[in-house]
């Protein structure tokens, strides 16, 4: 188990920033797996919803930002960079 990982070290590993960095926090990760919250989607102003909710298909942006993530902390990990 690593220690949780706040919005703004997320932010420091991915190219998104602000309501775009969907993720608010890791509460585990290893080599082979993440555990990822977010609540950020309950914003009215997100800037994925229409219509007043998200939709299937942003799965995919999430999906991609937590590899993303999980990407970053393992390069870190190793002493290299994402």
């Amino acid at each position: 188990m690593n220690a949780r990982v706040d919005a703004a070290a997320i932010e420091a590993l991915v190219p998104h920033a602000g309501s775009m960095s969907l993720w608010d926090e890791v509460l585990d990760w290893s080599g082979e797996r993440i555990v990822l919250r977010a609540w950020r989607h309950r914003d009215p102003a997100h800037p994925l919803r229409s219509n007043g909710r998200l939709h299937a298909v942003h799965l995919c942006e999430y999906g991609a930002q937590a590899m993303a993530v999980h990407g970053g902390l393992r390069a870190s990990a190793g002493g290299g960079t994402a």
